[in-house]
C-alpha cells in the first residue's frame, strides 16, 4: 500500500470512529451526484477539511474502458433492467425527452465540452431572486470556473465548422460565425505531457487528436472532464466518491441526515450501505433530484415539507436537434472536436454544429426526415408522405454506411421562454415513475429557424436534412440540457431552495446543479452550473482539524495551442 493511501486510512479511521459498522458510514456531507455541482462541491468541501463522500448511480470509467463508438449499446446507454451500464442516458417522458449523462463525472463523460457564459439578459430575468445583482454575483466564480475546466477556445476548424460558417453566409449572420469555447487540452495531437493546468499537482494530460469522440467518451485524455479536475483533487484531499450507488431515502435525524441507498448495477434491487451525515447536497441533475425529492416528499413521506414549487419551471433550454447527412462520399464531417463552431441567426438563437467520431452511426436511429409543422395527428402523416414523396433519397440515405462521417447535427438553442412541469406517475413497466406534464406555456415541437437552418445545411453539404424521431412522431422535443425544476426562489411559494442553497425547511440539506437555474440560458450551461457550485461552496467555512492542511490550487500555464 502507498504512504498516501495508508495516511488517508488512517484519517478516515480517526474522523469516522463509527465507520467500523459495515452498513452504516459517518461523514459531514454526503454529496448525491458526481457532474458539475456535485464535483465542485465534493472538491472544495475536502479543500476545506470536511469529511466528504459522493454517491453516484453510475459506474467510474476510465479512458481505455470507453467504447470505440456508440454501437456499442451496453458501454454507450444507461439501460439497467437491459444490462447496459454505459454514459448516455436517453429519458422519454410525457412532452420531453431527455438526453444526460451518468457515471463518475457525471455528464461531463458524454458532454460536447462546450463552456460558455450566457448574455446579460440572462442574469436580469425577473425569474431570479431579487436583491441581488446575480451578473456581478457570479462574476469571479465564472474565472475560476473557467480555471478550473480549462477552458480555450477551439484552434482547429474541419469541415463541419466549414459548413456551419457557410450556413452562417447564407442566413446572413457571417459576423456571427465564431469557435466554441470548450474544455480540451490542445498541444501536439497525441502527444502525453505533465499536468499543464495545476502547475503539476494534477494528472498527466494526451492532447486532442481530434477524432471527434468527446460524446462517446474520451479515450485519449484530451478532455477536461470533471475526473481530470475536481474530483482528482477531491479524492486526492480524502473524499471518498462511491459508484454504482444510487440514493433513495433521505430521513432527517437529530443531527442531520439519514441517506438510505440501493446498489443500481444489480439484477434485482438491493439495499446498499446507509450513510448518516450533517449536511446533504442533492446534485443528481435534474431529472435525478427532482426524482429524488418528490419521492421523499410523496412516496416515502421522509420530507414532507418541501415546497409544492418542486418539479415545476423545468426548461429545455429552448432547445430542438436536428441536422444533414451528405450523399458525398468523400467527405469527413467526423473529424474535429464534438462541438467546433456556432452562430446568431438571431437575438435569441444559437446554432452549434455538432459531431460524433467515425463509425458511431446509432444516432441515425433517431433521425427521421425533415417535416414541417402540423398537429400531433398530422406531422407523423407529413413525415409519411416525404418518405414516399422521396423514397428513392430515403433508400440512398440507409444505404449509407458511415453516418457520423457524413453527417452534421445541428443544436439550435434559444433564449425563448418555455416551461413545463414534472411529476410522479404510474406506468405499466416501470411502476411509480417521473413523468411530464404540460403547463400553460408548453414545450415547442417546432422551429422555424432551425428548419430553415437544417434545408440550407442539407444544400451546402449535397445532403438530406432531418429532425429527430421524438418531436415528429410525438410532438416531443429533445433536450440535452434540461433546466430547473428545483429553482431558486425568494420564499417557499417561489422556489424550492433559498439564495444559498438551502431546501425551504429543511436545514442542512441543499441542491446544487443544473436543477436550481431558475431561466432559460440560450448556452450550453455546464459552466453555469459550476460557477454557481462555485458561488454556493463559499458559505462553508474551512474546519480547524489539524490533519487538513491548507490545500491550494496552483494554476499552470495557459492551455498549449
Amino acid at each position: 500500500m502507498r504512504i498516501e493511501d495508508c495516511r488517508r486510512a488512517l484519517q478516515f479511521s480517526i474522523l469516522n470512529p463509527l465507520s467500523s459498522t459495515p452498513q452504516t458510514l459517518h461523514y459531514d456531507f454526503v454529496i448525491i451526484g458526481s457532474g458539475f455541482g456535485g464535483s465542485v462541491c465534493a472538491m472544495r468541501l475536502s479543500q476545506k477539511g470536511y469529511r466528504v463522500a459522493v454517491i453516484e448511480s453510475g459506474k467510474r470509467w476510465t479512458a481505455d474502458q470507453f467504447p470505440k463508438t456508440n454501437w456499442n449499446l451496453p458501454k454507450y446507454l444507461w439501460i439497467p433492467r437491459l444490462r447496459c451500464f454505459g454514459i448516455q442516458c436517453i429519458t422519454l417522458l410525457k412532452g420531453i425527452m431527455v438526453l444526460h449523462g451518468t457515471g463518475v463525472g457525471g455528464g461531463s463523460l458524454v458532454y460536447a465540452n462546450t463552456l460558455m457564459t450566457p448574455q446579460s439578459s440572462f442574469f436580469q430575468d425577473p425569474a431570479w431572486p431579487a436583491g441581488t445583482n446575480w451578473e456581478t454575483e457570479l462574476a469571479s466564480h465564472y474565472d475560476v470556473a473557467r480555471k478550473m475546466l480549462g477552458v480555450t477556445s477551439n484552434p482547429a476548424l474541419f469541415e463541419g465548422e466549414e459548413a456551419l460558417q457557410k450556413l452562417s453566409e447564407r442566413l446572413g449572420v457571417s459576423d456571427s460565425f465564431h469557435p466554441t469555447e470548450v474544455g480540451i487540452f490542445f498541444g501536439e495531437p497525441g502527444k502525453t505531457v505533465d499536468d499543464p493546468y495545476f502547475n503539476g499537482q494534477g494528472p498527466s494530460r494526451t492532447a486532442c487528436i481530434y477524432c471527434g469522440g468527446c460524446m462517446v467518451g474520451c479515450r485519449h485524455g484530451a478532455k477536461n472532464s470533471l475526473d481530470q479536475n475536481y474530483l482528482y483533487f477531491a479524492e486526492k484531499w480524502g473524499a471518498k466518491i462511491i459508484p454504482e450507488t444510487k440514493a433513495k431515502k433521505i430521513i432527517p435525524t437529530e443531527n442531520g441526515y439519514s441517506i438510505e441507498t440501493e446498489n443500481s448495477t444489480s439484477w434485482i434491487a438491493s439495499r446498499g450501505e446507509t450513510f448518516v451525515s450533517r449536511k446533504v447536497i442533492v446534485a443528481a441533475g435534474v431529472l435525478g433530484t427532482i426524482d429524488l425529492l418528490i419521492r421523499n416528499r410523496d412516496v416515502y413521506k421522509t420530507l414532507p415539507d418541501i415546497s409544492d414549487r418542486l418539479g415545476e419551471n423545468v426548461r429545455t433550454n429552448g432547445e430542438t436537434l436536428l441536422g444533414a447527412t451528405s450523399f458525398e462520399k468523400h467527405r469527413d464531417l467526423s473529424r474535429g472536436i464534438a462541438i467546433g463552431s456556432s452562430i446568431h441567426p438571431d437575438r435569441h438563437t444559437k446554432i452549434e454544429n455538432v459531431r460524433y467520431p467515425s463509425g458511431s452511426g446509432a444516432m441515425r436511429l433517431l433521425g427521421v426526415p425533415l417535416t414541417g409543422p402540423g398537429s400531433l395527428l398530422l406531422r407523423p402523416l407529413k413525415m409519411f408522405a416525404n418518405i414516399f414523396r422521396k423514397l428513392p433519397r430515403m433508400l440512398r440515405l440507409w444505404m449509407i454506411t458511415d453516418w457520423a462521417k457524413s453527417s452534421v447535427i445541428l443544436l439550435v438553442m434559444q433564449t425563448l421562454d418555455h416551461k413545463m412541469r414534472l411529476k410522479l406517475g404510474r406506468s405499466l413497466t416501470l411502476g411509480t415513475t417521473l413523468k411530464g406534464a404540460s403547463t400553460s406555456e408548453p414545450l415547442p415541437n417546432f422551429s422555424p429557424i432551425a428548419q430553415r437552418a437544417a434545408e440550407l445545411l442539407s444544400e451546402e453539404i449535397k445532403g438530406e436534412p432531418q429532425n429527430i424521431i421524438s418531436e415528429v412522431l410525438l410532438g416531443t422535443p429533445a433536450t440535452a440540457h434540461i433546466l430547473g425544476g428545483c429553482c431558486i426562489g425568494s420564499n417557499k411559494d417561489e422556489g424550492v431552495i433559498d439564495q444559498n442553497h438551502e431546501v425551504y425547511g429543511y436545514p442542512g440539506l441543499f441542491v446544487c446543479d443544473g436543477s436550481v437555474i431558475p431561466v432559460n440560458l440560450g448556452v450550453n450551461p455546464s459552466l453555469t452550473i459550476t460557477a454557481l457550485a462555485e458561488r454556493f461552496c463559499t458559505q462553508f467555512e474551512p474546519t480547524d482539524n489539524p490533519l487538513f492542511e491548507n490545500r491550494t490550487i496552483r494554476f499552470g500555464s495557459a492551455t498549449k495551442k
